[in-house]
């Protein structure tokens, strides 16, 4: 996995590498965002501001 953008608030970019790809996504983000809360993890995609392949995840 390897991130393209700075660990700050804002928007992120994350290559998801090949032996992580069909693991949920929520735990997939707990792990990838370390020390971000799991209730903001949760609520960033019940609000539908996560992507993949430029489309919105669906709660």
């Amino acid at each position: 996995m390897t991130t393209n953008t700075p660990p700050t608030s804002g928007v992120q970019l994350i290559e998801v590498a090949p032996e992580l790809a069909g693991q949920r996504i929520d735990n997939f983000l707990i792990t990838a965002l370390k020390g971000v809360p799991k209730t903001l993890v949760y609520r960033i995609l019940r609000k539908g501001e996560v992507r993949v392949n430029k489309g919105r995840i669906k709660p």
